[in-house]
């Protein structure tokens, strides 16, 4: 290993924007970033298994990468979910054993505001088969690891996002989220992750909100100031008229980091929405503790039940149909159908030849009756908000702790779907409404469970209010940085 600008506890829990100054302070070249980076890669990556593939040709030469010499972040390194937004001249196998290699032939809009921001994008990092749950586990990459603890799952569908950002290989990676595909990686890994308005950040060519409504991308990263400055930089529309939904302006954000403090009535909700899940007795107490925090901050908590906000049985049943077993069985049919293999146990999950076993349960009529019940729901949480019972809601992010990589929420569980889809959606009943809703949702650090994988909470808002999530977030931050960067067993500090 050569002399690096950083050591090693410090390239770890390095934010993107303090990087990116020391480099526009040009204290640090990129050519030493890019060294530490790939360093940091050799030394993390056989304990995560986080990182699909580097690109050598743009470590040798960053200049080459396409990145904009004028963004804000230039020269800091990313890595790339392998599902989603595609990169030029680059493969995407989605987790896919059956999958034949595909380059794609242009970036997509995600991908061209990260370069346009600056950013360096340098390889791509682990899902699992489809993104369909948060057990990061594939049959082409294998298991990722929690830099927390080995045995653990460090979220998922962006977990190997998440692990390669905790893990301190890189300060940021991007992800995506359909239930809570960044939510949960950033609570189990203990960083900061949002999930966006719907429309407001640019989606992949050929997938706009009409297809998937639910689906958002963005990034995981470590402080909040990296979340407000990275979210302004990803919601620039550069096609106007492209997507379904008319572009939303870019939010302002950085400004909330410097604001006056405001005070916010956040509605404190911690039963299970919509499932009769039991929370786990250390997310409950890591929750109650955060709600203390908060109100020592001047809040105001208003103690909420599940039925003053919303029908979330209701919500949980039309999501599963528009927004899951149609859509879902439907693009895997196309996948299968492209690949013209045989599905095995060799290159196909169980769990995912179930799912496209049911393709033909649901007809577009069943789409039709779920998109009317959303229509209801979304009214429904528009009179929640302006009822102005709250300000911001505070939930967990998920009512169960961080569970070992073997565990029935993997694709290769043998239960039947509908148990194992069943769980999977108990354990997301918290993060399925943002998605279903299209509120903006953040995740920050809450503390740590009984096995050291970090707690996330969760705080949601109405529709283009991030700029009030960001405000909170700042605050908590600044007067708890002890739950943020926290030790990490496995991290690249350890070395």
């Amino acid at each position: 290993m050569t002399t690096h600008p950083f050591d090693w506890p410090t390239w770890g829990r390095i934010d993107a924007t303090e990087l990116a100054a020391k480099l526009r302070a040009k204290d640090i070249t990129i050519s030493e970033v890019m060294h530490q980076f790939s360093d940091a890669v050799s030394i993390q990556n056989p304990r995560l298994n986080s990182v699909i593939e580097v690109f050598d040709d743009v470590l040798d030469d960053p200049t080459s990468s396409g990145a904009n010499p004028d963004g804000p972040f230039y020269g800091v390194p990313i890595l790339i979910k392998d599902m989603g937004s595609r990169i030029e001249g680059r493969d995407q196998q989605i987790g896919l054993g059956f999958k034949a290699p595909d380059l794609a032939a242009e970036d997509d809009p995600l991908i061209k505001n990260f370069r346009a921001a600056g950013f360096i994008v340098c390889g791509r990092t682990t899902v699992p088969e489809d993104g369909m749950t948060f057990i990061t586990h594939s049959i082409p990459q294998g298991d990722t690891h929690s830099p927390f603890n080995l045995e653990h799952t460090p979220g998922g569908s962006s977990g190997g996002s998440s692990a390669s950002v905790a893990g301190g290989i890189t300060p940021i990676c991007s992800a995506s989220d359909g239930a809570g595909s960044i939510r949960f990686p950033a609570a189990w890994t203990g960083l900061v992750g949002l999930k966006a308005t719907r429309g407001m950040n640019p989606l992949p060519q050929g997938l706009n909100e009409s297809i998937l409504a639910g689906a958002v991308e963005g990034a995981v990263v470590r402080s909040v100031r990296d979340c407000a400055a990275v979210t302004e930089a990803l919601a620039v529309h550069r096609q106007l008229g492209r997507s379904f939904m008319p572009a939303h302006p870019p939010p302002q954000l950085i400004n909330e980091l410097s604001a006056p403090h405001r005070s916010l009535r956040i509605g404190v909700s911690l039963d299970a929405w919509g499932a009769s899940v039991a929370i786990d007795p250390d997310v409950l107490a890591s929750l109650e503790e955060s709600a203390k925090r908060l109100e020592a901050l001047g809040h105001t908590l208003v103690p909420l039940s599940p039925e003053e906000i919303c029908d979330f049985e209701a919500l949980r049943s039309s999501f599963s149909v528009a927004e899951w077993l149609l859509p879902i069985s439907r693009e895997l049919m196309h996948l299968t159908n492209e690949a013209n293999v045989p599905l095995t146990d060799a290159n196909t999950s169980i769990q995912l030849r179930h799912h496209l076993a049911l393709a033909d349960r649901y007809n577009i009529d069943d789409l039709f009756e779920a998109q009317m019940v959303t229509e209801a729901l979304m009214c429904r949480w528009g009179d929640f908000w302006q009822s102005g019972a709250c300000d911001v809601l505070l939930s967990p992010i998920t009512p169960i702790a961080c569970p070992k990589i073997k565990s029935n929420y993997r694709m290769d569980s043998p239960q039947s779907f509908d148990e194992w889809s069943e769980n999977l959606f108990d354990a997301a009943c918290f993060t399925i409404p943002a998605n279903h809703m299209g509120l903006p949702a953040l995740s920050l650090p809450s503390g740590l469970d009984r096995n050291g994988c970090p707690i996330g909470m969760q705080l949601m808002a109405p529709w283009r209010h991030e700029h009030d999530l960001i405000h909170l977030a700042s605050h908590y931050e600044a007067a708890h940085p002890h739950l943020f960067n926290l030790p990490r067993a496995q991290g690249i500090d350890s070395e």
